[in-house]
């Protein structure tokens, strides 16, 4: 392509490509423009300074003229560039990732205009064109959902509901307690009794999954007697499933702490609490592991009692004896050969004997202080160690529990505004009727008032 038409196809694509300074401005920017040009969002996180997939996405897929120009129609692109580490992100980014929660990169997330996610891919097609047709059948999906909310507007009562429900289910399902809560909320108000079931199951599963990343962080920060106390708390008013899911969390805390003996005892337990279910049918599986584990860890016991065990003996074995160098020949005179005792001689040998023998004692003693203070050291720069990595996880942990705060604030507020606009419709209804009541009396009265005016006049 020559550099002008290069120019040129820059320019016509140049509104729907954005950058700012922050992930923030960025994602108010395609926003605003989203909402200029009655358009949806095509939010991509990508790691293109440093992950090959991101880098080929962005060289096969994004730099693509013809992939421009074709999603130019329907959608504003906008890039967060995600760095290596979690350290050197932007808090714009962490809080963008945990509102989305997307867990692979390149990962490409379809939204309408206010950011509410109605699809989810990735690096699925490596061809534009067929990328770009991927992207457009997801775009029906949002022009499907915005159909039925307008049908559901129309309707009434437990039709409502299902209509909401229908829309709803062509949609990630972990985002909706996150994105549509107004919608659950008119499915609730039209579906007083629960016969749909939707918003307790949309409710339950949002609790699984808060459950699963708390225990999951506990898991992850080695506080496994903190795992096991708070699962059998929890675990104690819930049966089946339920129920299975937090002995699960035991289980993988006394397997991490190597008692295999206690964890198989859990899972015999939690295969008794509903057999036919998931996690009942795999319980065998789970043995099979335990046990497996269990062997490694014998095995690995064994083989260092029988490195010390070849150690001590061969440290208990005595010393060879060595050849003594042959005796050099004094030459003494007459006078100090006479006065030589061999008595004294034989005592000093002795002493030196034994002088020898507390020598090699206190070496011993030294070599044994030595070897206890090293793996002292060892210890207690493992226990440093392991001090700066559990620092270093709670900092992470209070900065992720800071933006969940910040969200759930957020959503709170949006549940309340919600709640506001929908008592303020009520309360316009109620006037209505009122309105439209009064209006029928003065009708009434109207007519009252015509039907006597013509007998007064006919009796004139």
């Amino acid at each position: 392509m020559k550099p002008l038409t290069l120019f040129i196809a820059t320019l016509a694509v140049l509104p729907l490509t954005l950058s700012a300074t922050t992930p923030k401005a960025q994602m108010v920017a395609a926003q605003k423009n989203a909402a200029e040009h009655k358009k949806d969002l095509l939010m991509i996180f990508s790691g293109s300074k440093w992950q090959k997939a991101s880098q080929s996405f962005d060289e096969t897929i994004l730099k693509n003229e013809d992939f421009q120009k074709g999603i130019a129609k329907d959608f504003v692109q906008v890039t967060f560039d995600c760095p290596r580490e979690r350290s050197e992100a932007h808090t714009d980014l962490l809080e963008l990732q945990q509102d989305y929660r997307f867990r692979e990169m390149p990962a490409v997330i379809l939204a309408d205009l206010a950011g509410r996610p109605y699809a989810y891919t990735g690096m699925r097609d490596k061809e534009p064109a067929a990328y770009l047709k991927r992207l457009g059948d997801f775009h029906e999906i949002r022009v499907e959902r915005d159909r039925l909310f307008g049908e559901a507007a129309q309707a009434k009562g437990i039709e409502r509901a299902q209509i909401l429900i229908k829309a709803l289910q062509t949609l990630p399902q972990d985002m909706i307690r996150d994105f549509y809560s107004p919608e659950l909320t008119l499915i609730a108000d039209s579906d007083p009794k629960g016969e749909t079931g939707y918003v307790e199951k949309i409710q339950k599963e949002e609790a699984l999954r808060q459950r699963k990343a708390r225990f999951g962080m506990l898991l992850q920060n080695k506080k496994y007697d903190e795992v096991i106390k708070t699962a059998k708390a929890e675990g104690a008013n819930l049966k089946g499933e339920d129920a299975q899911w937090l002995k699960l969390y035991t289980i993988q805390a006394l397997a991490a702490q190597k008692k295999f003996g206690a964890a198989a005892k859990e899972v015999t337990e939690m295969k008794a609490l509903a057999p036919d279910s998931a996690l009942g049918k795999d319980s065998d599986q789970y043995l099979a592991t335990l046990n497996r584990l269990k062997a490694n860890e014998e095995r690995k016991k064994n083989a260092v009692k029988s490195s010390v065990k070849d150690a001590v003996q061969e440290a208990a074995k005595p010393a060879k004896p060595t050849k003594p160098a042959k005796p050099t020949k004094l030459v003494v005179s007459k006078p100090v050969a006479i006065v030589t005792d061999l008595g004294a001689l034989k005592k000093e040998a002795k002493q030196a004997e034994a002088s020898l023998a507390q020598a090699l004692a206190k070496e011993a003693t030294f070599k044994k202080s030595a070897t206890a203070l090293t793996t002292k050291i060892t210890g207690l720069e493992a226990d440093l160690k392991q001090a700066r990595e559990t620092q270093k996880a709670e900092a992470t942990a209070l900065k992720t529990l800071s933006i969940e705060r910040e969200k759930l604030a957020r959503r709170s507020q949006a549940m309340q505004d919600v709640v506001k606009n929908h008592e303020a419709m009520e309360k316009r209804k109620r006037d209505i009727s009122e309105l439209e009541n009064r209006a029928a009396d003065l009708k009434k009265q109207a007519k009252a008032l015509r039907q006597k005016a013509e007998a007064i006049k006919k009796g004139q």
